[in-house]
């Protein structure tokens, strides 16, 4: 069974006050090729996963004043949208090798 790497390529804004109007592109890779994501127990792990993967793209920062903490939620915010559409694809691409397997074990 064929299982990728799942990609999030974020927008990080949360930067020091220097270099505030600049926006990074940071790729992490989560991998998720020991999961079987039809598993309850195994989407939360690769939830845990996504999670960590968003901390690492959207790092608290110090000292934090307002305007670092609120571009910290928004990195995240965006993060977490962009990673939910493909946690999804990932999950019904599961799903549906279930169910093609299961139709050709009727035939």
């Amino acid at each position: 069974m064929l299982k990728t790497i799942l990609t999030a390529a974020l927008l990080v804004t949360a930067l020091p006050a220097a270099a505030q109007t600049e926006k990074v592109t940071r790729e992490v890779h989560v991998s998720y090729s020991d999961l079987d994501l039809r598993q309850p127990k195994d989407v939360k792990a690769f939830d845990r996963r996504l999670r960590a993967a968003i901390g690492q793209v959207c790092p608290d920062t110090e000292p934090q004043d307002r305007l670092v903490a609120f571009s910290v939620l928004r990195c995240r915010h965006a993060a977490h949208a962009k990673a939910a559409d493909q946690r999804a694809a990932a999950i019904a691409a599961a799903e549906a090798r279930t169910r093609l397997a299961s139709s050709a074990e009727g035939r």
